[in-house]
C-alpha cells in the first residue's frame, strides 16, 4: 500500500509516517518511481507504535523494544531488556 492509504488506515498524517521512516520505527521499499510502499503489517506496526508514544516512550526507546512486541493483540514478548527501558 501506498503512504496514502497507510495514513487513511492509522488515521496518522503521512508527515509523521515519514519521520516514524526516518526513526527507524516503520520500513518502507521504494517503487521505480520513488513511491513508498507499505506491507499489510505496517497497519499493525503504526498501531503500536502509537500505542508506546502513548505511555510515554520516546522513539528511542520505542525503536528498542518494538522487537519485543506482539504482532497483533496487546502485550509484549518476553524480551530481557524490555523492562530495563520501561524502567528506566
Amino acid at each position: 500500500m501506498l503512504i496514502g492509504e497507510l495514513a487513511r488506515r492509522t488515521g496518522v498524517s503521512t508527515r509523521l509516517l515519514r519521520y516514524y521512516e526516518e526513526q527507524g520505527l516503520l520500513r518502507s521499499e521504494r517503487d521505480s518511481n520513488g513511491y513508498r510502499r507499505y506491507g499489510p503489517e505496517a497497519v499493525d506496526r503504526v498501531r503500536r507504535v502509537r500505542e508506546l508514544l502513548a505511555t510515554g516512550l520516546n522513539t528511542d526507546a520505542i525503536r528498542t523494544v518494538l522487537p519485543c512486541t506482539r504482532s497483533a493483540g496487546p502485550g509484549v514478548r518476553d524480551c530481557v531488556h524490555f523492562t530495563d527501558i520501561v524502567d528506566g
